[in-house]
């Protein structure tokens, strides 16, 4: 029943991470609309996830590097197309290229790799302590 609680109060902490740190970073950024903040945070949250696994795995092998990969691949595969083939696809804002201007900015990459780091962290130090005072190979 722990557990259930400790992964309930992460993934609090996760969301929380994730959306206040691109919230803050983005705020005072005139150029910044509400399609590149989704897309800000959707990467933020699809690479956490995708690292959140790998840390819940007991073995990393060439085909969970592989799943994760492809999944990573298939999000931005996905958004590049969409965004170069949508042009009027959505009533009111267009996501026109949206993807493509939110990529070439250094804020972007600062924001997200800050978030992954901040978002994980608490996770990984928790996994770092139990598996060095509770050794699992033993």
């Amino acid at each position: 029943m722990w557990s259930y609680w400790i992964n309930i109060l992460d993934a609090i902490w996760q969301s929380a991470v994730i959306f206040f740190l691109a919230y803050f970073a983005y705020q005072d950024v005139h150029y910044m609309d509400v399609s590149s903040f989704g897309f800000s945070i959707a990467a933020s949250m699809i690479i956490t996830s995708l690292i959140h696994v790998l840390l819940q795995t007991s073995r990393v092998d060439l085909s969970m590097i592989s799943s994760i990969a492809f999944s990573l691949l298939v999000f931005l595969g996905f958004t590049l197309i969409f965004d170069v083939t949508c042009v009027n696809c959505i009533a009111g804002e267009s996501p026109y290229q949206v993807s493509y201007q939110t990529l070439r900015q250094g804020r972007f990459w600062f924001t997200t790799i800050l978030t992954i780091v901040t978002a994980m962290f608490p996770r990984f130090a928790v996994k770092c302590v139990y598996n060095s005072v509770r050794n699992p190979l033993m």
